[in-house]
């Protein structure tokens, strides 16, 4: 008996030696593998932040010769005198026979079409218009400029550098013949062009459209445009095209990075990558290497701002890309026990990642509140709980009163602010389950989920009341922000989801209509009532 106690003893420290030892040998594994991980992350996202200081430098000097041009012509626009030193290549447009527009194929001595580019326009009926003269006349007196901002931008692939005048006509440098481009009655249909209108575009932003091919052919491109806005009068518009293959280049001289890199635009449209293989111009989400990641975290995702430019430098590193890395710089002997310790380090951290990813994509980037693609998704699931459960909910129409006069008269970055505080403040005062979403500009909708119609108008005088009490002068503004608000409740009635937010949309116009800075409520048929 006593032996074999003491058997059992011996057998129990055999056990224990080998625990120590196993653990030893896992700490030695644990410790090795995370060294080679961290390194290799560290080493991607070097090379991937090179990349995107590359980019950033890359559009802020097109951004910058883009700032002096807009500046330029702003300021004859203003001016009361047309440039005079272009009155010869005016005489020289001539109508192209046998179609509707007019061109300066032919320059008069001693100017050359090295120095000076193509302005095309359409032939209008009647006598020509001074206001357009005028018009062309400076559009020809940037000439000089736009030559010296495409010979200098040559290395960062701008392809073209032109001005489209809502006027319809167009000046283009380097020159093109007519009969290869010129303005037609299709150009405003084109995106660079509805991009820049006062309706898509009132605080006119700079912007990037997505990719696109050439129809002077040369190839790929995606646009940078500038409205031009002189005087409250929205003129036209300054665009340069940057070519794809440039963008491909930046992104592959940054180094060997561990996966790819993609360059993104606000469209989530991909524009360039790190990679030789061809890239489907689609929504980022749409790819198949997106939706495995949305479906289980497969791989470790970055994803880094470029600037201001609004575009964004995705790191796309698979799990068994950086798995291939570590098993390299690890001991043959113990990769498998590594692998599967790195394994749940790289589910934890990839699950977090992906979760970002999804925030991103249905977030606001401005303010955080939700996106209007989110919003329409949890208005029509609350409108198919309604109906399966009877569950009410309501939605609450917020906008901010006279938010075009802030941003004209303090600029879009205190605008930008105000925004951010409404949604902070909209969040601080709301239920824990309730949301806050933007539709665009300064009009938000509060989704309150099992909420009646009087609880909800409760919450929007709290958030009307607390928002105009607010201390803005930290703002730099002189008067409260106020904002006017409509709430309506789902109703029997309602034939689709979107009904309840054209009757709380409605009740915030009539809020607007009697005097702003007040509730009003849709009451369900009945005449309706106002704070």
């Amino acid at each position: 008996m006593r032996r074999m106690l003491l058997g059992e003893m011996v057998l129990d420290h055999q056990r224990l030696f080998r625990g120590i030892l196993t653990l030893v040998f896992m700490l030695l594994v644990v410790s090795n593998g995370w060294y080679v991980y961290s390194r290799s992350l560290s080493l991607s996202d070097q090379y991937a932040h090179r990349a995107v200081a590359g980019l950033r430098q890359h559009f802020e000097k097109i951004s910058g010769f883009i700032d002096t041009i807009q500046a330029e012509a702003v300021r004859e626009l203003q001016w009361n005198e047309p440039p005079r030193d272009v009155d010869g290549q005016l005489s020289a447009l001539r109508a192209v026979p046998g179609s509707n527009y007019f061109s300066l194929d032919q320059l008069p001595p001693p100017l050359s079409h090295q120095q000076i580019g193509n302005l095309t326009g359409l032939v209008l009926p009647g006598k020509p218009e001074p206001s357009r003269q005028r018009e062309m006349a400076v559009a020809l007196g940037l000439a000089p400029m736009l030559t010296a901002a495409y010979r200098n931008l040559d290395d960062h692939g701008v392809a073209w550098v032109y001005y489209v005048s809502r006027q319809q006509f167009i000046y283009l440098y380097p020159f093109a013949p007519a009969a290869d481009y010129h303005y037609t009655l299709a150009t405003p249909n084109g995106v660079f062009w509805r991009m820049a209108l006062p309706e898509a575009n009132p605080a006119g932003r700079r912007f990037i459209t997505p990719v696109y091919i050439d129809q002077a052919g040369k190839g790929a491109m995606l646009t940078i445009g500038q409205p031009i806005v002189a005087g409250g009068h929205f003129y036209g518009a300054l665009y340069m095209d940057v070519g794809v293959p440039t963008l491909h280049q930046l992104l592959g001289s940054a180094g060997e990075v561990l996966g790819k890199l993609y360059l993104l635009n606000a469209q989530n449209q991909i524009v360039a990558a790190n990679t030789e293989e061809a890239l489907p111009q689609e929504n980022l989400l749409r790819l198949p290497v997106m939706a495995d990641y949305r479906a289980g975290p497969t791989a470790h995702v970055k994803v880094f701002a470029v600037g201001d430019s609004g575009m964004r430098v995705l790191h796309y590193l698979p799990n068994e890309v950086l798995a291939l890395e570590i098993a390299k710089g690890t001991a043959p002997g113990i990769v498998a026990a590594l692998l599967l310790w790195l394994a749940l380090a790289l589910l934890n951290r990839t699950w977090v990642l992906n979760r970002e990813l999804r925030r991103l994509s249905e977030h606001d980037a401005l303010t955080g509140a939700l996106n209007h693609r989110a919003f329409q998704a949890v208005l029509s699931q609350l409108y198919q709980g309604y109906h399966e459960t009877g569950e009410m909910f309501a939605l609450v129409m917020v906008d901010l009163d006279h938010f075009k006069r802030i941003n004209d008269t303090f600029g879009h970055a205190v605008g930008d602010e105000v925004l951010k505080v409404l949604v902070r403040l909209a969040r601080r005062m709301l239920r824990s389950q309730d949301l806050v979403a933007r539709l665009g500009g300064e009009e938000f909708v509060l989704v309150l989920p099992a909420t009646e119609l009087r609880d909800a108008m409760k919450a929007a005088v709290r958030l009307r009341l607390q928002l105009e009490r607010l201390n803005w002068a930290k703002l730099g503004l002189p008067d409260k922000v106020t904002a006017s608000m409509g709430c309506a409740v789902v109703l029997a009635s309602d034939s689709k989801a979107g009904a309840v937010l054209k009757r709380a949309d409605d009740a915030m116009y009539r809020a607007k209509q009697e005097g702003r800075n007040r509730v009003c409520v849709d009451l369900q048929g009945q005449p309706p009532g106002v704070e």
